[in-house]
């Protein structure tokens, strides 16, 4: 067996698929630990939240525009299922004063971490025809559809979200855009209206 024909044998039976066989341990864990996990991912906008009207107290960041929820892949890569919590005003990637925090989304990618580390020893049965550096570029395919279920999650705390008091307290525009990708990549909108000028594409806002 050639090395296209390995990693072909290999993906049809280890790998198509099988991500929909964690969506019930996902589920599982987020109903067991749904109290916690709520607390945790709302604690972290709060503090974004409280930075940012700290700074607008300071005369030091304008209205916000823009609430970015952002997977940080190059730590999904070293098993840490990162996201990046960050408020712009208006300037977008131009705006200068700092205001971020971070969340993990454990729940969600624990499942694909078990998996990767079990390939590691299935891969031995084939012989160094598969690599880890196969493994990881699957691993960065996979990772998307976790990813996918992290932002259903962000969704559906959308109401929660735009209830945290200093949320509320912060000052921001009526069409305040709350949005979830990739760092500076590909975004959902979650709440909210990106504008005519920026479009709607579902792309990055670029500066």
């Amino acid at each position: 067996m050639d090395k296209e024909a390995a990693l072909g044998d290999f993906l049809e039976k280890h790998i198509f698929g099988k991500w929909q066989d964690d969506l019930m341990t996902v589920d599982a864990a987020y109903q067991e630990q749904r109290q916690r996990i709520e607390e945790e991912f709302l604690a972290a906008f709060e503090a974004v939240c409280g930075q940012a009207a700290a700074l607008q107290a300071k005369g030091c960041k304008g209205t916000i525009r823009y609430i970015y929820f952002s997977l940080m892949r190059t730590s999904v890569m070293e098993n840490n299922p990162c996201y990046r919590i960050e408020a712009y005003d208006e300037n977008w990637l131009m705006d200068t004063a700092d205001c971020r925090s971070e969340w993990r989304a454990d729940f969600i990618f624990a499942p694909l971490f078990r998996r990767m580390e079990e390939l590691e020893e299935t891969k031995k049965s084939y012989a160094r025809r598969i690599t880890s550096a196969d493994l990881d570029r699957i691993m960065q395919i996979e990772a998307v559809k976790y990813h996918l279920l992290t932002v259903e999650f962000m969704r559906n705390m959308v109401p929660q979200l735009l209830a945290c008091k200093s949320y509320q307290q912060m000052n921001k525009v009526p069409e305040i855009a709350l949005l979830a990708g990739e760092y500076r990549d590909e975004c959902q909108l979650l709440h909210g209206s990106l504008g005519p000028q920026n479009g709607a594409s579902g792309e990055a806002l670029s500066g």
